[in-house]
């Protein structure tokens, strides 16, 4: 009588439905190999960004750059 109390056994999974699940598991790796691409994006740019200001020719050190009244400059 094992019959009775034996537990139905799980249908498998239809072709659609395994499709389904396969494309959004796709999407979702997807999403996560972006949101790592931009994370690093804005990590690179902190980064390099500092050291590009830093070394611009725009920025100019000494006496000639001190233009402002509060920079203690000769004007």
């Amino acid at each position: 009588m094992s019959g009775i109390f034996s537990t139905p056994k799980m249908p498998g999974e239809s072709e659609a439905a395994k499709k389904a699940r396969e494309r959004a598991e796709q999407r979702a790796e997807a999403a996560e190999s972006r949101e790592a691409a931009g994370v690093a994006g804005r990590v690179r740019a902190r980064r390099t960004g500092g050291l590009r200001m830093l070394f611009s020719p725009a920025r100019q050190e000494g006496p000639q750059s001190q233009k402002t009244k509060l920079g203690g400059g000769s004007d």
